[in-house]
């Protein structure tokens, strides 16, 4: 494409000049129309995004360490359901594979900021309370 012309044109091309401030901005303004410089004025919008990711790092939302405390307690849950998996298929499920996933489940955990990763965890949480409340069921005495 092809500039022939270097001159540009505007949409105020056809206004007669500024027009004056509405009532609630007047007060705002100095007596020339102009707004006052002031430290408000002068705040970079750099600043603006480095306050936000300093509150979420204050907050424990996201970043690599949620991350990665959220993926021990993955593994931690998969491996206990693992464990309980192989059991089932041998001699069968004792104390100590409800003792694993009671206590896999006992972590906190909090909110990583990856939406799959975050997904896959809930999943994990509640088969594993689901097979937890199995072998709980389970091992109670029945009626007599």
């Amino acid at each position: 494409m092809k500039v022939s012309s270097t001159s540009s044109t505007s949409a105020s091309a056809g206004s007669s000049g500024a027009k004056p401030a509405a009532d609630g901005f007047s007060r705002l303004l100095a007596a020339d129309g102009a707004a006052p410089r002031g430290p408000a004025a002068t705040v970079s919008a750099a600043a603006g995004v480095a306050g936000i990711s300093a509150l979420m790092a204050l907050q424990g939302v996201g970043g690599p360490e949620a991350r990665a405390r959220a993926l021990r307690k993955g593994r931690r849950l998969l491996d206990a359901l693992d464990r309980l998996q192989l059991a089932m298929l041998g001699e069968g499920p004792s104390q100590r594979h409800l003792a694993l996933l009671k206590g896999a489940l006992s972590e906190e955990r909090q909110a990583t900021g990856d939406i799959g990763l975050d997904d896959t965890l809930n999943w994990a949480e509640v088969r594993a309370a689901v097979e937890a409340a199995k072998l709980e069921r389970g091992s109670e005495p029945g009626p007599v």
